[in-house]
């Protein structure tokens, strides 16, 4: 679900951030002119994009590796 910016009506999570973490966010989110907010939340959401390319690639992988070694088994005498 998509929530436009500033929605009252979003989920909310309290995230406990160690020391200093909360400080490096705020001076990223000003670097970037967003909010704290806007920059955890495209953070999460790049971490989750890769890690759903990551799952596509590891299967391609896998696919590919079960295929060469049929092949290889094919060529044997």
């Amino acid at each position: 679900m998509v929530f436009e910016s500033g929605s009252r009506d979003a989920d909310k999570f309290v995230v406990r951030l160690p020391d200093g973490m909360r400080d490096q966010v705020a001076a990223a989110a000003t670097a970037d002119d967003r909010s704290m907010n806007s920059l955890i939340v495209k953070a999460l959401r790049e971490y989750l994009d890769m890690q759903q390319r990551q799952q596509v690639l590891l299967g391609a992988l896998v696919l590919a590796n079960q295929a060469q070694r049929q092949s290889a088994l094919e060529q044997q005498p």
